[in-house]
């Protein structure tokens, strides 16, 4: 069994300033969440848009948490792109409630975009803080 997985779950935005709820569940194979990444088509459609987020009841973000602090440019190695969880946030399974709310900065021909948010799933046990 492979001991990790990126699940991808798309949001499409409709229009300039939309707020748009999603719903999904974790992969049930993977026992935890380990990070969080999120790909946005351009740097002008990350400005101002939040993300709100909660697995299995557990909120991880409030509705207003910018993206743009979770996430990164092409300039960073792709095994680094992830905002690791320093808590266990339990998979195998658990709903996925959220909401994404544009933050109204992109031009009129941005639209429809999808923002792609990556749960990087696991079933190692998380390191022990020293």
């Amino acid at each position: 069994m492979k001991n990790h997985k990126f699940q991808q779950i798309r949001v499409q935005v409709k229009a300039s300033g939309d707020s748009v709820r999603f719903s999904a569940d974790t992969d049930k194979q993977f026992a935890r969440v380990r990070g969080i990444h999120i790909s946005m088509p351009s740097e002008q459609t990350l400005v101002g848009t939040t993300l709100g987020l909660k697995i299995n009841g557990q909120e991880v973000f409030d509705d207003a948490h910018e993206m743009r602090m979770i996430t990164c440019g092409n300039q960073v190695a792709p095994n680094n792109k992830f905002f690791l969880f320093e808590e266990f946030i339990e998979a195998g399974g658990s709903a996925i409630e959220g909401r994404v709310t544009d933050g109204g900065t992109s031009p009129a021909g941005a639209f429809p975009y999808d923002a792609k948010i990556y749960l990087w799933l696991v079933n190692d046990e998380p390191k022990p803080k020293e």
